[in-house]
């Protein structure tokens, strides 16, 4: 099938051939039966397999556009399925993000917004549902967001293996998690299987082995060097550095551990990046991304030796993006511009077209709906995301069009526990091409408004000139926030072991 793009605009205008369309997809897979007036039941997957890559920044793959070669097994897997150019995560840190992702709830509803929060009892998961519907279900993860133990996302996972000693300094691809998982699908039993497999090999620090780095790292003689705690250092605000010079002992102020101490003090280099000192992180962040697309590769290639690509759904994403000081930071956690939102979503397996690209805004809300789906399992109540398959075979986007889609959960809600007043929270609200972002410092609140089919990269405020907009997208979300304490479920509160709070302070969090 030649690729085919659902466009937003101009429905009416190609409703017929859509139609047409629609009739021949449809008789294709074994969707519709004509003469019946019904579809019959789309072909099920046997094996589900969601892989999330940490901090993939959409725009620098192949198949997003990127001018650099840096994702020829995504973008080939891209060719064979459905990709999902407009996906929205949900937040700019991990641990948030991956709950809507494993919930279908925005933060709001499934209350982890700071590192304090485990996922409360009383929310349910996709392992839970899967496990429920008859499924095999497994987890493969390596960061303490994901770790059962501390904050509960992976807890209905069946298998789980987490690997504690994973450096994350290393130069190499995580080889272990796609030995693992390629182990598991092979001794899949006659249950299918659903498998959430976890890699942060893109996350800074940006290392990779010195072939990948050669092959897209130009010569540079500057200071960056692509380390989480330099990034850090890069975008802490003055009045954060004020703080810790005149009260070091503060716990906002120790980013290392005792065998390597990272401190904000007298001593400390601050960082300012100049355009070729970005242009060298971007290529070690590039490189990152092509060594573990040849990892994907080697698991995507396995799908295939070994006869279960037909039968397998293979659904790649992201928890949230990467800023290159397109706003004034470097990395990710506190805004939500799209740089840090904006994910890529790619979906090939049984009962999808080929070459399909769908450019209606979704969420990774949606992912745990269209899972189910996907599976035959009953549709969820209550859940804040849409099954995202009409998309595929439908040519309605209004649905699609006419939701909010929250960006919400940012960095400053956990700064604000440790640092009052220095960091704001950044919120947003969208709502097809319009996105309003929030910026709210002690009581006063700044607001942006963007037309994102025409500034993908939100490079003019036009909230100026229309103040309607801004006045009733704002009031949603002061709508949403008000008395939010009361009405967001209650996990347990997290306390960290302190080699738990030195690993996520050397990956520049705060817990």
């Amino acid at each position: 099938m030649e690729p085919l793009t659902r466009r937003r605009g101009g429905w009416l205008l190609v409703l017929g051939i859509g139609l047409g369309i629609a009739v021949a997809v449809g008789l294709a897979l074994g969707v519709w039966a004509p003469g019946t007036g019904h579809r019959e039941e789309p072909p099920r997957p046997t094996t589900i397999l969601l892989i999330s890559v940490d901090t993939l920044r959409a725009d620098h793959l192949g198949v997003y556009g990127h001018h650099r070669f840096t994702s020829p097994r995504i973008d080939a897997l891209a060719s064979q399925g459905v990709v999902f150019e407009d996906t929205s995560a949900t937040t700019a840190w991990t641990l948030p993000s991956h709950a809507s992702m494993l919930t279908g709830l925005f933060p709001q509803a499934h209350g982890v917004v700071t590192a304090k929060n485990a996922l409360s009892e009383e929310v349910q998961t996709l392992a839970g549902w899967f496990g429920q519907g008859g499924w095999e279900t497994g987890a493969i993860v390596n960061v303490l967001w994901l770790k059962r133990e501390s904050y509960g996302l992976t807890r209905d996972f069946e298998r789980y293996l987490f690997i504690q000693e994973d450096d994350y300094t290393r130069r190499g691809p995580s080889t272990w998690a796609t030995d693992q998982a390629m182990e598991w699908i092979s001794a899949r039993s006659d249950r299918p299987l659903f498998l959430f497999l976890h890699y942060y090999d893109i996350h800074a620090d940006y290392a990779s082995k010195p072939e990948y780095e050669r092959f897209f790292v130009g010569p540079y003689a500057g200071p960056a060097d692509g380390t989480a705690w330099q990034i850090e250092r890069a975008n802490f605000a003055d009045a954060h550095v004020a703080r810790c010079l005149k009260d070091p002992e503060l716990a906002a102020c120790s980013f290392g551990s005792p065998e390597k101490p990272r401190r904000i003090d007298s001593e400390m280099e601050r960082i300012v990046f100049d355009e070729t000192g970005v242009r060298h992180l971007e290529e070690l962040y590039d490189a990152g991304i092509r060594q573990l697309d040849t990892e994907l590769g080697r698991l995507f290639g396995f799908l295939e030796t070994s006869g279960r690509a037909a039968e397998t759904l293979v659904v790649l994403t992201s928890d949230h993006g990467e800023e290159f000081l397109e706003h004034g930071r470097v990395g990710h956690f506190l805004t939500t511009y799209q740089q840090s939102l904006r994910v890529p979503l790619i979906m090939r397996g049984p009962g999808l077209p080929q070459g399909l690209r769908v450019d209606v805004p979704v969420s990774l809300v949606d992912l745990a709906p269209t899972l189910l789906a996907s599976a035959g399992l009953p549709r969820e109540t209550g859940l804040d995301g849409l099954d995202l398959s009409p998309l595929w075979r439908d040519p309605d986007p209004r649905p699609f069009e006419q939701r909010y889609l929250f960006g919400e959960a940012s960095g400053g809600v956990q700064q604000e526990t440790h640092l009052p007043g220095i960091y704001p929270i950044y919120r947003s609200i969208r709502q097809g091409d319009f996105k309003l972002v929030e910026r709210t410092l002690g009581p006063t609140s700044e607001y942006e408004l963007y037309n994102l089919a025409k500034d993908p990269e939100e490079r003019r405020d036009i909230a100026a000139e229309n103040r309607g907009h801004v006045t009733r997208l704002a009031a949603i979300l002061t709508e949403r926030h008000a008395g939010s304490e009361s009405s967001v479920p209650t996990g347990a509160t997290i306390e960290l072991d302190p080699e738990e709070t030195e690993q996520l302070k050397a990956l520049g969090y705060v817990p």
